[in-house]
């Protein structure tokens, strides 16, 4: 079901007006500097915070009118959330977690099962929430708000809590999750995060909200294209990149990556399996070269000069290398390159530049 939200909502000197669609289907990521009012935002969508204007509406369906006096209480809205906090009952085993609210629901133990299987923690079902590690509990919480049958699936910072090794984990774990619930259901989900990770790997489309307002909605390739705030001008200086890692090879440290017509050489894939990927790297860490060297880095490959951009001392390079490539270099270096629109130049990154994320 899509969600449809234009609300006002005031507390003290915070002020939040904001306005966003989210599709049925789709997963949309709200991001933003902390104090922002993404939680609030959620809040007020799932029904526990109470706007003074506006509307929240689910599948064309009033779940708040200002208007027309209508406040659905939380209870009674088909919205299923996830917090930071996993707030697991810690009396109940984890199949019983899932089945909470799914109390007088045909099969529920089965659903329960359906969903405990897809975040991929089916084996533990019949473990107690202090038996389980954090990103364990929050894969139960994920499981736990897709079971009920809710037509909006909100998650606020679901791995706020996590060691970055699980949070690398836990967001393959949810992508592959998330796109399940949209696809099968059609539900609208929608995620607040403040990583650019999580934005840029996670949503189909991208909302920025700073400071209460909605400042951009586009896809990853718009939004790291043409950022419309400093903010979003911070958070859109890296480049990130679908790929496919390929299996070890015997006795190397480095993995490689296919991601489009390249093969990037990466050194901190360890003993990830095989299969899709994220490629992440500044653009400060890709040198361009009149001509490939002998010596390092490991990689190097053609690419064509796109477009320049001043940026304060530096220049932004767009490139085309097969895939879309950003690259910040001093000025003085353009002009020793030559720099400009369709010459042809050798970028080379560092394998220890490249962060890998699944």
């Amino acid at each position: 079901m899509a969600l449809d939200v234009c609300i006002g909502l005031h507390r003290g000197a915070f002020s939040l007006q904001a306005e966003l669609q989210v599709a049925a289907g789709e997963i949309m990521v709200l991001i933003g500097p902390s104090a922002a009012g993404k939680t609030i935002l959620l809040k007020a969508i799932a029904g526990l915070a109470k706007p003074q204007a506006g509307f929240v509406r689910i599948g064309g369906q009033a779940a708040f009118d200002a208007k027309r006096g209508i406040d659905v209480a939380p209870w009674r809205r088909r919205v299923g959330m996830v917090f930071q906090e996993s707030a697991l009952f810690p009396h109940l085993s984890v199949r019983a977690n899932v089945m909470f609210g799914l109390r007088g629901v045909p099969n529920a133990s089965a659903r329960a099962a359906e969903w405990l299987a897809a975040v991929g923690v089916a084996e533990l079902a019949d473990r107690m929430p202090r038996e389980l590690s954090g990103g364990q509990q929050q894969r139960v919480a994920l499981a736990r708000a897709a079971a009920r049958d809710a037509d909006v699936l909100l998650l606020d910072e679901p791995f706020g809590s996590l060691d970055p090794l699980t949070r690398r984990s836990v967001r393959w774990e949810l992508r592959r999750f998330a796109q399940q619930a949209a696809q099968t259901s059609g539900r609208a989900l929608l995620l607040v995060s403040h990583d650019y990770l999580d934005a840029l790997t996670l949503g189909d489309r991208i909302a920025v909200l700073e400071d209460g307002r909605i400042t951009q909605v586009d896809n990853r390739e718009e939004l790291l294209r043409q950022p419309r705030t400093q903010f979003l001008a911070d958070l859109a200086g890296h480049n990130v990149l679908e790929g496919m890692l390929e299996p070890a090879r015997a006795n190397s440290n480095l993995r490689e990556v296919r991601v489009g017509p390249l093969m990037l050489q990466v050194a901190e894939a360890g003993d990830e399996p095989p299969g899709p990927v994220f490629v992440a790297f500044h653009p400060h860490e890709v040198s361009l070269l009149k001509a490939r060297s002998l010596v390092s880095p490991r990689n190097q490959f053609p690419a064509v000069v796109r477009e320049l951009v001043p940026l304060r001392d530096r220049l932004r390079v767009y490139l085309d290398a097969g895939v879309p490539i950003m690259a910040d270099i001093v000025r003085e270096a353009a002009a020793d390159l030559d720099l400009r629109d369709g010459a042809p130049v050798v970028a080379a990154i560092k394998a220890t530049a490249i962060e890998v994320y699944r």
